[in-house]
């Protein structure tokens, strides 16, 4: 049925007809991957009322003879009742393409007004038919021939994002600090236990404080969810970026900025005379390298 309504892709095989490949790709969330406490489901986050960018490019299929192609392009959610499409790829007006012809095209789509965590799932169909016309029929997911009426279907996880949920602000605010700071606890634990192992002469004299700022930034990761399943998310996002700032504590005190050691003595710490791999300094370095990106980020 048609009307007028990452890095993520996916490519389209060339026996799914019409097409060579086609890449969907969003821009305009406000969170990717964040696990909801409450319902359990990993999802993509954006701001209720926002507009989401759907980017969809199309490679033409290479046939002999060549033909015309009368491209449609189309996004829904399972919150709207029908397709909404791309301007300049609509039933009304289709997008010409040739043989090998490469083409993108932009769908706008504005949010509901309300959040809340319900986990959408969405789709984007492209349709090839008659000039300026609409396809009959509903869109499967491929096995279409050439020169015939047809349709692919790309559903959200098959262009490599998860489902999408609307936030409130406060929602999108607390979703955004956990999300950083999960990912800064466990680079910063991950260094603390490679800076205190069995292969480390000397551990950094900031690695024990930096194991205790941890330790309160897991708590307050704990608070956080336990916010979140109270619905109070004012508080969750307080807590999750109480944790945010505890763990980039943990990442000063073992770089220097916290009462530790700076990088070339903790390197040297880590050496020990020992003779440790390459590749464990290595995987050192690039951890410093990920703290500090998260310490000077500017805050949610």
């Amino acid at each position: 049925m048609l009307a007028a309504l990452a890095i993520s892709a996916i490519s389209v095989p060339k026996a799914q007809a019409f097409a060579s490949s086609t890449t969907v790709s969003l821009s305009g969330l406000g969170v990717s991957a964040f696990a909801d406490p409450q319902t359990g489901n990993t999802v993509d986050g954006i701001s209720s009322g926002s507009t989401l960018t759907v980017n969809v490019a199309i490679l033409a299929s290479s046939v002999v003879p060549s033909y015309q192609r009368n491209i449609t392009v189309g996004f829904e959610g399972d919150w709207m009742s029908m397709y909404q499409n791309a301007t300049n790829a609509s039933p009304g007006s289709t997008l010409p393409l040739s043989n090998s012809q490469q083409a993108s095209v932009t769908i706008s789509v504005t949010m509901p007004s309300n959040g809340g965590l319900t986990a959408h799932s969405w789709s984007v169909a492209v349709w090839d038919g008659p000039s300026n016309s609409a396809v009959s029929g509903s869109c499967p997911f491929g096995g279409n021939g050439e020169r015939t009426p047809a349709c692919n279907l790309f559903s959200y996880a098959g262009a490599g994002y998860h489902q999408l949920a609307i936030y409130t602000g406060d929602q999108l605010s607390a979703a955004q600090a956990s999300v950083q700071a999960a990912s800064t606890i466990s680079s910063v634990s991950s260094a603390i236990a490679l800076v205190t192992g069995s292969l480390v002469h000397t551990p950094p004299p900031g690695a024990t404080a930096a194991a205790g700022q941890i330790a309160q930034a897991n708590t307050e990761m704990s608070q956080g969810s336990q916010s979140w399943r109270n619905g109070d998310y004012g508080g969750a996002k307080n807590h999750y970026q109480n944790a945010l700032n505890d763990a980039n504590a943990a990442a000063g005190s073992l770089t220097g900025q916290g009462g530790g050691v700076d990088e070339a003595n903790l390197v040297n710490l880590v050496l020990g005379g020992t003779g440790i791999a390459l590749i464990g300094v290595g995987a050192l370095l690039a951890g410093i390298g990920a703290f500090m990106h998260f310490r000077r980020k500017p805050k949610v």
